[in-house]
C-alpha cells in the first residue's frame, strides 16, 4: 500500500472537498397538526420536525398531553416550553446534608463513611480519644465533596434502587443551586450523579422531569456557562430517555454524546483525549478572557461541515505525570473499562471511526486489540501525534521525577508499548482508513526546554496517509476552522464515509 507523507503548506490544496455536502433524502410526511406532533413526540419519532411545528403553537394546552419521554426530548431540544410545563419545588430553606445522607442505605462502607464525615475531632489532651480520632475535622464542604463522590462511584454501577430514595433529586438540585457559583466541582459533581441516577430507573427521571431540573437542564443544554455542563445536561435527558425506554442505550459515566444527529446515525465517531486532557477541554479552542467558552469543533463545526448523520461521543478518564495525587489506572484497565461502557453507549452496532490524540491513540489501540466486535466495525483511526514508539519527552521526566504508570508507558524503551505496536499492527490492515497527524513545531516543557513532544519516527504509523503538521503538541487536537489540521480532519472523514459506502454495496 502506498503511504503519502503530506506537510501542511499541501494541504489547502485539498482543503476544499470538505465543501462537499450530501443531499437530504428523508420523505418524512408533513405534520399537519398539534395532536400529530404530540403523537410523535410520545413515541420518539420524527421529533425534529414534531418539535420545530410544537414550538409555533400559540395554545400551550398540549403539554399536558405528553408523556414524561416527551418532556425530556423538550428538554434535550433545550425548548423553552420546558418553563410552561408545571413542576415541584425543590428548594429548601437549609441544606441538611446529613439528614439527607442518611436517607440513603447503600451498605456498610457507605454508612460508616457518614459516621466518619459526622465524627467530632478528639482534643489532644483527652488521653482516652484514639490515635483514629487524633485528626483534624473536615470542612463541612469537604465532608459533602467526599459523600458526593461516594455517591457517584456507588451509581456508576447497577445498584439497588430501593436503596436510594426519589428524595436524591431535590437533594442534588439543593446542592447544585447551593454550590454553582462558589464551587463549581461540586455542582458538577451533582449532575454526574444525577446522570448516572436517572438512567438506573424511570422513578428517577419522571422525579427529575417533574421538578426544577426541567427547566434549569433544558436552558443549560443550549446555554450552560461551560461544555461540561452542555454536555452533561445532554446526558442527563438521554439517560432519562433510556431509562423511560424511549432510546435502547444509555451514557455512562465516562462516555459523552458530544452531537447527535436528528435522524439515525449512519456512523459512530469517537474521541480519545491524551494524558491530562479532558473531554470538555481537549477538543475546544483556549479560552480567555474575551472568550470564556471557545468553540468546541467537534459539537460546533463538523455537524455544519459534513453532511451525513453521525454521532460523536466523547471518552473521559483520569490521567496524570506525577506520583503526587488522584487514582492510578492501567492502559488495560481502561480498556476493560471503556470497552463495557461504549457497548452500553450503543457504540459497534454502526461504523466506528476514532479520532485520538497523543495517549489517546494507545488507548483506542488497546480497545480495538481487546474487541474483535469493535475492530470489525471500525473503518477509521485518525492518530495525532500519537507516540507508537514512546516520547523523549517522557524519558527526561522519568529521569527527573516518580512518573505515574501513564508517563512511564510513554517512554521509549517501555516493552508493553512496544509489545501494543506490535499487536496492533497485526490486526491494522482490517481498518480500511489510517491516518497520522505529526507535530513540527517544539513545545515549551518546563522553564525554557522546548522539545518536540511526539517526534516523527513516532508519530507516524507504520500504515497509511502521514500529514505533518506546522504547529505544537496540544495544538494538534485545537484547530481553526481554516487550519491545516482540520482540513486533514475533514478529508479523514469523508475518506472513512467512502469506505463505508463501499462496504454496504458489497
Amino acid at each position: 500500500m502506498a503511504r503519502y507523507i503530506i506537510p501542511s503548506v499541501t494541504i489547502s490544496a485539498i482543503y476544499g472537498v470538505y465543501k462537499s455536502y450530501w443531499p437530504d433524502t428523508s420523505d418524512k410526511k408533513k405534520i399537519l397538526s398539534v395532536e400529530d406532533a404530540v403523537k410523535l413526540l410520545n413515541v420518539n419519532s420524527n421529533t425534529s420536525e414534531a418539535l420545530r411545528y410544537i414550538q409555533h403553537t400559540e395554545s400551550k394546552e398540549f403539554l399536558k398531553t405528553l408523556n414524561p419521554a416527551a418532556v425530556a426530548l423538550l428538554a434535550r431540544s433545550g425548548s423553552e416550553l420546558c418553563t410552561k410545563i408545571p413542576i415541584k419545588s425543590c428548594v429548601e430553606q437549609k441544606l441538611d446534608v446529613s439528614e439527607a445522607l442518611s436517607k440513603f442505605n447503600l451498605g456498610d462502607k457507605w454508612n460508616s463513611s457518614i459516621e466518619w464525615i459526622n465524627r467530632v475531632a478528639c482534643p489532644e489532651e483527652d488521653l482516652s480519644c484514639s490515635d483514629e480520632w487524633l485528626v483534624r475535622l473536615p470542612s463541612q464542604i469537604e465532608r459533602l465533596r467526599r459523600m458526593l463522590q461516594l455517591l457517584f462511584l456507588t451509581t456508576e454501577k447497577n445498584f439497588d434502587v430501593s436503596a436510594i430514595d426519589v428524595d436524591v433529586i431535590p437533594f442534588l438540585f439543593n446542592v447544585y443551586a447551593e454550590f454553582y457559583q462558589s464551587n463549581v466541582d461540586i455542582a458538577v459533581l451533582s449532575m454526574k450523579i444525577l446522570s448516572n441516577i436517572v438512567g438506573a430507573d424511570e422513578k428517577y427521571a419522571k422525579s427529575m422531569l417533574d421538578s426544577e431540573w426541567l427547566p434549569l437542564i433544558s436552558t443549560m443544554v443550549m446555554n450552560g456557562k461551560s461544555l461540561m455542563e452542555r454536555l452533561l445536561s445532554h446526558k442527563i435527558c438521554q439517560n432519562a430517555l433510556s431509562s423511560l425506554q424511549s432510546i435502547n442505550y444509555r451514557l455512562p459515566s465516562d462516555v459523552y454524546e458530544m452531537h447527535l444527529p436528528g435522524e439515525e446515525p449512519e456512523f459512530d465517531i469517537v474521541l480519545i483525549h491524551g494524558l491530562r486532557g479532558s473531554v470538555a477541554y481537549t477538543w475546544r479552542q483556549k479560552d480567555s478572557d474575551e472568550n470564556l467558552l471557545s468553540s468546541c469543533w467537534p459539537k460546533d463545526w463538523l455537524p455544519l461541515d459534513i453532511k451525513r448523520p453521525f454521532r460523536i461521543i466523547g471518552l473521559e478518564y483520569p490521567s496524570y505525570i506525577f506520583h503526587f495525587t488522584g487514582t492510578q489506572q492501567s492502559l488495560q484497565s481502561r480498556s476493560e473499562r471503556f470497552k463495557e461502557q461504549l457497548e452500553i453507549a450503543g457504540i459497534g452496532k454502526r461504523p466506528v471511526l476514532f479520532i485520538c490524540h497523543s495517549m489517546g491513540g494507545l488507548l483506542a489501540k488497546k480497545l480495538l486489540i481487546d474487541s474483535p466486535n469493535l475492530l470489525q466495525n471500525t473503518i477509521g483511526v485518525l492518530f495525532i501525534a500519537t507516540p507508537h514508539k514512546g516520547s523523549p519527552v517522557a524519558n527526561w521526566g522519568y529521569s527527573v521525577f516518580q512518573p505515574t504508570e501513564d508517563v512511564v508507558m510513554l517512554s521509549e524503551s517501555n516493552a508493553m508499548n512496544k509489545k501494543l505496536n506490535e499487536d496492533f499492527s497485526a490486526v491494522s490492515k482490517k481498518i480500511p482508513v489510517i491516518v497520522s497527524m505529526v507535530e513540527t513545531m517544539e513545545s515549551n516543557i518546563i522553564a525554557n526546554a522546548k522539545s518536540i513532544v511526539v517526534p516523527n519516527k513516532s508519530a507516524a504509523f507504520e500504515q497509511g496517509a502521514v500529514y505533518h503538521i506546522a504547529d505544537v503538541h496540544l495544538n494538534l487536537c485545537k484547530p481553526t476552522r481554516d487550519s491545516a489540521s482540520y482540513g486533514v480532519i475533514i478529508n479523514f472523514l469523508q475518506d472513512c464515509f467512502r469506505e463505508s459506502d463501499k462496504r454496504r454495496k458489497i
